[in-house]
């Protein structure tokens, strides 16, 4: 891999974890493993239809929110605090 752009982004500590566990364990660096994740994204969403693809995350709006909690809520009874803190955030 020849030198390139450098590129910097924000990413969960989970993420930073599970990134140094891999490339300790398989002896990689970060930039190659960061490289090859990208890569194979790409590949698959030129080859994978649109219409299929899963988003890993949704964005709601303040007002779509308010209605899964109120769903959460009527389903469950009274919310978890796992619950609880996910609507903190």
């Amino acid at each position: 891999m020849s030198a390139g752009t450098q590129v910097s982004a924000y990413i969960s500590e989970e993420t930073k974890a599970q990134v140094e566990a891999y490339t300790k364990s398989h002896g990689v660096k970060k930039a190659y493993l960061i490289e090859e994740a990208l890569q194979h994204h790409l590949q698959a969403l030129r080859e994978i239809p649109k219409d299929i693809i899963i988003p890993s995350r949704l964005v709601l709006t303040g007002e779509a929110m308010e209605e899964v909690a109120d769903y959460c809520i009527a389903q469950e009874g009274l919310p978890t605090e796992a619950l609880r803190a996910l609507f903190r955030d």
